[in-house]
């Protein structure tokens, strides 16, 4: 899935490969055509909110680069690629100068070169460098905001129950000795819906912190491109 354009921006060694997608939500399988941050994230919340639970304790939630969410983050540049030659075009003539025995600023202005035999000006490359960084960051506003949303109905509901599981508890141990067992019951159930928070909260983080760090490394990467091209171009 966008094996070319990822190909200008990452290395396979740089990005975890991605496990399929989730899509408990309605059972319809994510695909191309229908795959965004919205998608994901309620499908990946929901199905880790199914999940068994895990030790809390032991879950490392640090963000790595994630194939899956370089997926989402690629596909939104690919949709709203610009017509003509801007940024993307000129990234794709830098690459074709890769195993060429030059360095970077003869390659950058090597690259320039032919982008002005397009109509191509320094100014149109950082413009158009800019608006890709804006529609990642538009990316990554819904993605938070999908997660939110799906913590809010995972995480909350739960908490809403362990609230209502304590004072459950309370009254019933004000009852006779014969309601002892369904209050040992309420107890075990209580445990398990506090791991079930916990849990929920680790993966959730886990994911949120993976689009992250691969939000992250693409702007810092176009963010190097944009200061070489001001740099070496004119």
């Amino acid at each position: 899935m966008f094996k070319n354009l990822k190909s200008l921006f990452v290395k396979e060694d740089e990005v975890k490969p991605a496990e399929p997608p989730h899509n408990d939500v309605n059972d319809q399988p994510i695909t191309e055509e229908n795959i965004s941050a919205e998608t994901i994230a309620e499908a990946e919340v929901q199905h880790q909110a199914a999940e068994e639970i895990v030790d809390v304790a032991n879950v490392d939630v640090t963000g790595e680069v994630s194939e899956k969410f370089m997926n989402i983050l690629l596909g939104a540049i690919n949709k709203n690629n610009q017509e003509g030659f801007d940024y993307i075009e000129f990234k794709q003539s830098l690459q074709s100068l890769a195993n060429m025995d030059m360095d970077e600023k003869t390659k950058i202005q090597s690259a320039f070169a032919m982008a002005k035999t397009m109509g191509a000006t320094q100014q149109r490359l950082v413009e158009t460098a800019n608006y890709y960084l804006g529609i990642l960051a538009k990316e990554s506003q819904k993605f938070e905001s999908a997660v939110s949303s799906q913590i809010s109905k995972q995480v909350g509901s739960k908490k809403t129950r362990a609230k209502d599981i304590e004072l459950s508890i309370k009254n019933k141990t004000k009852q006779i000795e014969q309601l002892t067992k369904e209050i040992e019951s309420l107890k075990i159930d209580q445990e398990k819906t506090s791991k079930e928070i916990a849990s929920s909260q680790v993966k959730v983080l886990k994911t949120k912190n993976d689009f992250l760090s691969t939000y992250e490394l693409l702007k810092q990467k176009i963010n190097k491109d944009i200061a070489l091209i001001k740099q070496y171009t004119s």
